[in-house]
C-alpha cells in the first residue's frame, strides 16, 4: 500500500525533497500542501519551514505565524518570532534567521497538520480574491510589510481576551497578498492592519480606564 505522505505528495505534483526554487510561481494553498506533505511524521522546526522554503519563506512562515496567532495560549510566542521576523524584514534579508535554539527546536507535526488542514481550504478560497497586480519594489514592499508586522505583532500582547483574533486575521491577509504580489489586496490589507491597531490600543486603553475605576 502506497505510505499516505507518498500519497499527498503525489496529490499535489511533488517530489520528495520539499519545495524547492522552481516551485516560487505555485499557489499558496498547492505550496502549503507540498509543504504538509513533505514534513516528518513526528516533529518538524522553523529551521526546517526555512530550507523547505527559500525565496518564499519570510511570506509563508509570517502566514502560519498569523494562524498559529489566532490560536489561544500560543499567541505570545507567535508575537515574539513576529516580532523577530518583521526586523529582518525591515532589515532587507533574504531569508529569515532565528537563534538556533528557536530555530532548530522541534514541534509536533500533528500541530502542523491541524493547522494546515483548516488553513488550506481557507487559503483557497480567498486565492480568488488575489492576483498579480500593482507591482511593487520588492526591497521597499518588505520593509513596509515588516514595519506593519511588527505593530501588528506588538498588539499580541495586550492582555485582553481575544485581543489576539485581529492582528492574526490581519497577520494572514498581509502575508497572503505579499506571497500573491497582489499589490492593491496588500495595499487595502496593511489599511486595515492600521485601523485594526487603532481598534486594539482604544480597546485597551478603554479597558485600563474601567480597571482603574473598579481599583478605586
Amino acid at each position: 500500500m502506497e505510505p499516505p505522505i507518498a500519497k499527498a505528495m503525489a496529490l499535489v505534483g511533488g517530489g520528495s525533497d520539499g519545495v524547492n526554487d522552481e516551485d516560487d510561481c505555485m499557489p499558496t494553498s498547492v505550496l502549503l500542501q507540498q509543504l504538509s506533505a513533505s514534513a516528518c511524521p513526528t516533529h518538524v522546526s522553523l529551521e526546517w519551514l526555512f530550507q523547505q522554503l527559500h525565496g518564499r519563506s519570510f511570506g509563508i512562515v509570517m502566514l502560519v505565524l498569523g494562524l498559529l496567532a489566532i490560536l489561544p495560549g500560543i499567541c505570545a510566542v507567535a508575537g515574539i518570532i513576529l516580532v523577530v521576523l518583521s526586523v529582518q524584514m525591515l532589515m532587507g534579508r533574504d531569508v529569515p534567521a532565528l537563534p538556533r535554539f528557536i530555530a532548530s527546536r522541534p514541534f509536533a507535526a500533528q500541530g502542523l497538520a491541524f493547522i494546515m488542514m483548516r488553513a488550506i481550504p481557507l487559503v483557497k478560497l480567498l486565492e480568488r480574491a488575489f492576483r498579480p497586480r500593482w507591482k511593487t519594489p520588492l526591497r521597499g514592499t518588505k520593509r513596509v510589510v515588516g514595519l506593519v508586522l511588527l505593530l501588528m505583532a506588538a498588539t499580541l500582547f495586550v492582555p485582553i481576551p481575544l485581543s489576539n483574533v485581529l492582528p492574526g486575521v490581519m497577520t494572514v491577509l498581509v502575508a497572503l497578498a505579499y506571497l500573491e504580489e497582489d499589490g492593491l489586496l496588500l495595499s487595502l490589507a496593511l489599511g486595515a492592519c492600521l485601523v485594526s491597531l487603532g481598534i486594539i490600543l482604544a480597546t485597551a486603553w478603554q479597558t485600563s480606564l474601567n480597571l482603574g475605576i473598579l481599583l478605586r
